[in-house]
This record gives structure tokens, C-alpha cells and sequence, in this order.
């Protein structure tokens, strides 16, 4: 609510759906939608500018865990935590934060997953979750490549 806040209209963000739980074939996900009324004078790219990369992606304070994460990570995360969405001719606008994604090109495939770090985690754990959340992906690479997911190795 806070970045999008920052481009919005005085008392127009509204939070419809908070931590719902929707559940899929392999994953449990939680999503919150926000929605507001853009300030006047402002576009499409000041809204894309507050709310990406997603604060919930992040941390916070925004700006300095970005600073952390691009010096910790040797690559560029590509579409994976970024933005998937749809902008409507109507002015309407629906995104959201691209987690477990897989983009596959010519070179190979390339597998985005992850999991929330927090003072209080547990590494061994979070790392667990996450080949979790990759599974599905893995498995459906497995399949697409080699035809038998048993064959299918996970190298750290």
C-alpha cells in the first residue's frame, strides 16, 4: 500500500482481498490486491516506478535492500520478481509480482523460485521451500526435456 500510496490520490487506495489464501495444484499462494486512483498529472510509468520491484520482494527499507541484493547476486533476475500483467486502453492495469517463473530460450532454461528471508529464518528451511516451489517447474522441464522426471537433477 505504501508505493502505491505514493502516486495515488489522497484517500483512494482501498485493499480489497488482504492475505487470501488461493490454492493451486502444487502451491498454496497468498495475495493481496490494492487498487487505487492514479494523482492527477501522474502516468503509467511513475506507478510502475513506486511499485516495482515490489516491496514485498525486496524488504524494506526498499532503495538500501536493493543496493544489498544487486551486490549479493552474481546475475540479473530477468523477468523473475518482476511485473506480469496486462494494461488495459482503457487506463486499467492488473500485474502481478512474477514468482516461480521459468524462461527458456535457446541457451537453456533459466528457473526463478524463492522464499521469504527474515531475521528469524532458518536457512536449511528456506532452502527447502524453495525446491518445493521449484518442483512443479523442475518436473515440467524434466518433462518437456527428457520425457521421464526421474531423470531430472537438481545441482546447488
Amino acid at each position: 500500500r505504501n508505493d502505491i500510496g505514493r502516486v495515488s490520490q489522497v484517500g483512494s487506495v482501498s485493499v480489497p482481498l488482504l492475505m487470501d489464501i488461493e490454492s493451486y495444484a502444487t502451491v498454496h499462494q497468498m495475495v493481496t490486491t490494492v487498487r487505487a486512483k492514479l494523482r492527477s498529472g501522474l502516468g503509467l510509468a511513475d506507478l510502475l516506478l513506486s511499485c516495482f520491484p515490489s516491496g514485498s520482494i525486496s524488504g524494506a527499507p526498499k532503495l538500501r535492500t536493493m543496493e544489498f541484493i544487486d551486490a549479493l547476486e552474481s546475475r540479473r533476475r530477468g523477468v523473475y520478481t518482476g511485473c506480469i500483467g496486462y494494461i488495459s486502453l482503457n487506463g486499467a492495469v492488473d500485474l502481478s509480482i512474477a514468482i516461480r517463473t521459468c524462461v527458456v530460450s535457446p541457451h537453456g532454461a533459466a528457473l526463478g523460485a524463492g522464499g521469504a528471508v527474515t531475521a528469524l529464518s532458518s536457512a536449511e528451511d528456506e532452502y527447502q521451500e524453495m525446491l518445493l516451489k521449484a518442483w512443479p517447474l523442475l518436473r515440467a522441464l524434466a518433462l518437456v526435456t527428457k520425457g521421464c522426471e526421474d531423470k531430472f537433477v537438481i545441482v546447488s
